[in-house]
């Protein structure tokens, strides 16, 4: 009975010990100074009985709230019990300059005032530190641009140099929003240039990045700006023997893992430049460069004759430009040809600081005539930005002769009457050739029996060879057709392709196929035609198309089950070189 009297009192007792704690309210900050792309973390104390959450509105008009913690935690002290709740806000600036953090409320209680000094990001990093920026700036950016006042759509080159006096351990170059809207900008180099120098008696690094920018409006613009945002590491307050050397290959770094990692941001300084807008009264495509070459030569090993596919390598340098702002060429038709342009293949590199596009087309050609035949002249305007003038780079015209080709039976042969007494002359000597042949025939047969042996030699080897080339064939032919099923699953258009050309070239034994186009014709199927016709369109067009997989496969299955001879294939040449 009296444990449990004592019980009771005891209880009793921090009961009146929790109601005689007063409610109150504590701030604090972990940071005094920051950056404005910084954050800092606000610690709410509250220690009471409310359940409520502390009112957070004082912060919404200078931070944003990134994150929010709560903890509670209970105390006995000196037989005392006491509880308390905290709450840890992190919270980035909205502005610059110096915040005063207003009274944070729960209940009834209010918290005390608290301030924070946001330092604008500008080209020199602020060092949170009082001995280190006894001598400033530690880290700063700059950049330059060449030229100052572009023509719009002109390759500019942006040097950005950034100076580092304390070791960055880390960090990233990107290039500020505001600049996108009127910028593009393309690296030049993956890697900056690096070398140590001294400024004002302090030893540097000096680092330099490079990048291409071109102007996307006209007028007055602000120059391109660049953000850095990266960390050193503040050395410990005592000395370390120096491990790195016998521990860095298992990833230690002991001074860097008890050092203080402090921010490092910068930005570079815009200024506003003139841009200069197209000329007046230019209606062409706008080609800012500083040199535009193009290159016509046809593919090796090319037979000039009826029948046979042509290949026009046509290849266009543009110096200054970037790969999406390259134009679209097209080349005209020529009377007497069928002609396939293929996708062209355009890629950029850079030479000397400067970017180059190159466009790589192929036009096949399959001319259906003999004779001679003239490619006219095909000029590109573009502007010389380094003397101000408009300039033109043409394709020169040329002239090339097309013979018959001796494998294409003439169509336009007419058959002529023959008069009655030539046609008897002609009876007459066929009748000699008939006698004379039959005496060449007896010859013959007196010799294969005096070389029947070595004749059945020469005719079993025939047979071997043509049992393997034809063993082959079937082969080759299975794997192609299997490739081609394989490749349609999986949507790998580029490769179906180049397995169809294949497959229809050991199909139809034909090695002048070179395109859909040339399968579509010899397969003479419309339905086959139809299904390469969404092929090639999702190939080499834009247009949102789908290709039905197993309708595809079904009519590429009949197809290849076809006897050749079944097919409409009867001339050496297909019909798509009628």
């Amino acid at each position: 009975m009296k444990i449990f009297k004592f019980l009771l009192c005891y209880l009793f007792a921090c009961c009146l010990a929790f109601s005689a704690q007063a409610d109150e309210i504590n701030v604090s900050l972990d940071k005094s100074v920051i950056t404005e792309a910084d954050t800092v973390n606000l610690t709410i104390s509250y220690s009471g009985d409310s359940d409520e959450n502390p009112d957070l509105s004082a912060l919404q008009n200078d931070f944003q709230i990134v994150s929010n913690m709560a903890s509670k935690r209970i105390n006995y002290v000196n037989g005392n019990f006491s509880q308390v709740k905290s709450w840890t806000i992190g919270l980035k600036p909205l502005k610059h300059g110096k915040i005063t953090i207003k009274p944070i409320t729960l209940g009834s209680v209010s918290s005390n005032y608290v301030d924070v000094d946001v330092k604008e990001v500008t080209d020199v990093a602020f060092v949170p530190d009082s001995r280190e920026n006894s001598n400033s700036p530690y880290f700063q950016i700059e950049q330059s641009i060449s030229p100052e006042n572009p023509y719009i759509q002109q390759q500019t080159v942006v040097w950005v140099t950034l100076y580092d006096s304390l070791g960055l351990q880390d960090g990233s170059l990107s290039v500020s929003d505001d600049t996108l809207k009127n910028w593009s900008v393309t690296p030049i180099s993956s890697k900056p240039i690096v070398k140590t120098d001294f400024i004002n008696g302090k030893k540097m690094n000096v680092v330099k990045y490079a990048f291409a920018a071109f102007p996307l409006k006209s007028g007055k613009i602000n120059s391109p700006q660049f953000v850095f945002d990266g960390f050193y590491i503040k050395s410990v307050g005592f000395n370390l023997p120096n491990f790195n050397d016998t521990f860095i290959s298992f990833g230690i770094d002991f001074q860097n893992s008890l050092g203080q990692r402090i921010p490092v941001r910068m930005k570079t300084k815009i200024k506003p430049i003139e841009v200069i807008p197209v000329p007046d009264k230019f209606t062409g495509t706008w080609l800012p460069l500083t040199d535009l070459t193009i290159e016509a030569k046809w593919s090796p090993n090319t037979k000039f004759q009826t029948g046979e596919a042509l290949t026009r390598n046509v290849t266009v340098q543009a110096f200054g430009l970037q790969d999406e702002m390259f134009p679209n060429l097209s080349f005209p038709n020529i009377e007497g040809f069928k002609q396939y342009p293929e996708k062209p293949e355009i890629s950029s590199s850079f030479n000397n600081g400067q970017i180059v596009t190159t466009a790589k087309y192929n036009i096949v050609y399959i001319p259906s005539t003999s004779g001679k035949f003239s490619f006219p002249k095909q000029e590109i305007e573009w502007f010389n930005v380094n003397s101000g003038k408009f300039q033109k780079t043409a394709i020169p015209s040329e002239t090339i002769s097309i013979a018959a080709n001796p494998n294409i039976p003439d169509k336009q042969e007419t058959s002529v009457a023959v008069p009655q007494r030539v046609s008897e002359s002609v009876s007459s000597v066929n009748k000699n050739e008939h006698i004379s042949s039959n005496t060449a025939a007896v010859q013959r047969s007196f010799n294969f029996t005096e070389y029947k042996m070595y004749v059945w030699f020469v005719f079993a080897l025939i047979l071997l060879l043509l049992f393997l080339k034809l063993f082959t064939f079937n082969n080759k032919h299975d794997n192609y057709r299997s490739a081609v099923i394989s490749s349609i699953r999986k949507k790998n258009y580029t490769e179906a392709r180049r397995f169809l050309i294949l497959w229809a070239s050991s199909k139809f034994n034909n090695p002048h196929i070179q395109n859909l186009n040339d399968i579509a014709e010899i397969a003479h199927n419309p339905d086959f035609s139809a299904q390469l016709n969404v092929l090639n369109q999702i190939l080499y067009s834009d247009a949102p198309i789908v290709l039905n997989t197993s309708e595809f496969l079904t009519i590429y299955k009949k197809i290849d089950k076809q006897n050749r001879k079944s097919i409409k294939n009867k001339e050496i040449l297909p019909n798509l070189y009628n």
